[in-house]
């Protein structure tokens, strides 16, 4: 994975927005530089209401970056520096008072230039300080799902029971501990954006495309684009309709899906096609926040087959029993296959 802090800024816009957006942006540009969680997911909230404040707060990065650039090299000159000689004029000056009660004019704009000089200087040393962790955590509860956008203008959907790691120094590198996630990236060959799983990693490579972690293996399926899977034997480029799955013994099995069931679940649908009841299950848990409790003989066995996600969960309970052929008892968000 490429290094921290050696990553390109991106581009900045060729249109400014308007000033109360650049000030929102300079707000935020100047709380993240010591940022907990909470205001991490706050701004990712504030980046999500508007495509156009990823485009401000871009832009006010790049200033401040170049303004850092220029005052490296800066030298402000002294009134009491032998040939200097400031031009006033009556709208740029300042009228101050020295000890004697006169009078003193002092042009305006070296006032101007030290209050930004102070400003960039504060934010640099913030910057400077001892390094705090730059990872952060972003969870849903099971049943609940919860999109983020990224400072690039890439974006995840999380469904239900998902943690994802993001990073506040790398908007291209994602960890995902456990759950499900769909993810809309926005290309850029020369900085790929990388999903990590464990041992294992998804890179990017223009592409939409939805990725399930749990403690027994690591599937991921293309919608559009393509990603490459990088485990820690094999390397697998994947194209639009291919679903990799690998267990945690490192086998690899590669299959072919219908491009409109990957990440099905975001539109309130679970398209299986020979699934194993065990799997489904799980998804349940996930999308609609149910336990369904399999005995041992059904946790194996194949299931093909719609569920529909967003209705009543009495409706859900009933077609599940239709779709399987069991008898399925409800206590809560406690569901059980009823023994024969």
């Amino acid at each position: 994975m490429t290094p921290r802090g050696s990553r390109e800024r991106r581009p900045t816009m060729s249109v400014l927005p308007d000033r109360a957006m650049i000030e929102q942006a300079i707000a935020w540009h100047v709380r993240l530089k010591d940022a907990d969680e909470d205001a991490w997911i706050d701004f990712a909230a504030w980046l999500e209401a508007d495509p156009a404040h990823n485009d401000a707060y871009e832009a006010v990065a790049d200033g401040d970056a170049r303004m850092s650039l220029l005052l490296e090299s800066a030298r402000f000159p002294s009134d009491d520096e032998p040939g200097h000689r400031p031009e006033f004029s009556n709208d740029e000056d300042v009228v101050a008072y020295d000890g004697s009660g006169e009078p003193v004019r002092r042009p305006q704009w070296r006032w101007g230039a030290l209050a930004a000089s102070i400003v960039v200087a504060g934010l640099l040393g913030v910057q400077m300080l001892p390094d705090r962790d730059s990872r952060y955590s972003v969870e849903t509860p099971a049943g609940e799902t919860r999109s983020v956008s990224l400072a690039d203008g890439s974006a995840i959907l999380l469904n239900g029971g998902t943690q994802v790691i993001l990073d506040k120094n790398d908007a291209r590198s994602v960890e995902i501990t456990r759950g499900e996630a769909r993810f809309v990236v926005k290309h850029d060959k020369s900085d790929p954006f990388i999903v990590v799983a464990g041992e294992q990693r998804l890179v990017d490579l223009g592409t939409v495309f939805n990725v399930v972690r749990t403690d027994r293996q690591l599937r991921v399926a293309v919608s559009e684009g393509a990603v490459r899977y990088e485990g820690m034997a094999r390397t697998v480029d994947l194209r639009p309709g291919d679903s990799l799955a690998a267990d945690d013994g490192g086998r690899i099995r590669v299959s072919q899906r219908p491009i409109a069931s990957i990440g099905s679940w975001a539109d309130g649908k679970l398209v299986y096609d020979q699934a194993p009841l065990e799997q489904v299950a799980d998804d349940l848990s996930r999308s609609v926040g149910i336990s369904l409790e399999l005995p041992q003989t059904l946790r194996s066995r194949r299931f093909s087959g719609v569920i529909q996600t967003d209705g009543n969960r009495n409706a859900l309970r009933e077609r599940l029993e239709e779709l399987i052929g069991e008898k399925i008892v409800a206590d809560g968000a406690r569901w059980s296959v009823e023994a024969r």
